[in-house]
């Protein structure tokens, strides 16, 4: 089991109570600060700590042993200033692992500038996945990585099928990895797969690669 760790979620709407819910679901200290009371009484068996107050407060942050957390994740919702002073004061007290949830690119492009951890972009990660999926019969998850590249969940092509991984030669051809297959019929998972066995119909892939090799593999265009 993994030590527990010490967190900090600024904002408990349903982005933040959800991340204060899985933390501390996990068995790590949450703490919260929340500006409303009704927000923090309504989520409080899931965190180790619930705070009313304003998160920009230094004096306030300081008092709840903000500067000892492993990470902090900061959602305001649209209030940037908020979540700017909020980083600022976290960062001046030596908390490097920030992560702010945005609402726009234009936020998460001044948020970067104060080297926060990561911005989060839910609606728009949200929307790719679904249009990856709706757009496509063979791709059944899909997780954007760095621009153009991502980790796709696949159901086996037809003219895959009785092919072994080293037949289909994916890495040499197309530049694309797969990383994991998973038979859904034993609920098994290959981390490494093996390279000699045939895929079957009860398979799927997981790749990682491209966007736009993917689609080529798979017979679809890239968009």
């Amino acid at each position: 089991m993994p030590a527990m760790k010490r967190f900090l979620v600024i904002g408990l709407g349903h982005f933040g109570s959800w991340v204060a819910r899985a933390l501390h679901a996990q068995g790590h200290e949450v703490i919260a600060v929340e500006e409303q009371g009704e927000l923090v009484d309504r989520h409080a068996s899931m965190v180790s700590r619930g705070v009313v107050g304003d998160a920009t407060d230094r004096e306030l942050l300081r008092e709840i042993g903000a500067g000892t957390v492993d990470a902090a994740v900061i959602s305001t919702g649209e209030d940037l200033a908020t979540s700017i002073l909020a980083t600022l004061a976290l960062r001046d007290m030596g908390v490097t692992d920030i992560f702010v949830k945005v609402t726009s690119p234009e936020a998460a492009r001044a948020l970067e500038a104060f080297q926060v951890r990561e911005t989060i972009f839910p609606e728009r990660e949200v929307a790719y996945r679904l249009a990856h999926r709706i757009a496509s019969q063979t791709v059944l998850d899909y997780l954007p990585l760095s621009e153009g590249y991502s980790i796709q969940e696949i159901a086996i092509p037809d003219r895959w099928l009785g092919k072994t991984l080293r037949e289909l030669a994916l890495p040499q051809r197309y530049g694309i990895q797969v990383v994991a297959v998973y038979d859904v019929l034993t609920d098994t998972m290959q981390v490494v797969p093996d390279a000699e066995k045939p895929l079957k119909e009860s398979d799927v892939a997981i790749v990682a690669g491209r966007d736009e090799r993917v689609a080529e593999v798979l017979g679809e265009s890239p968009g």
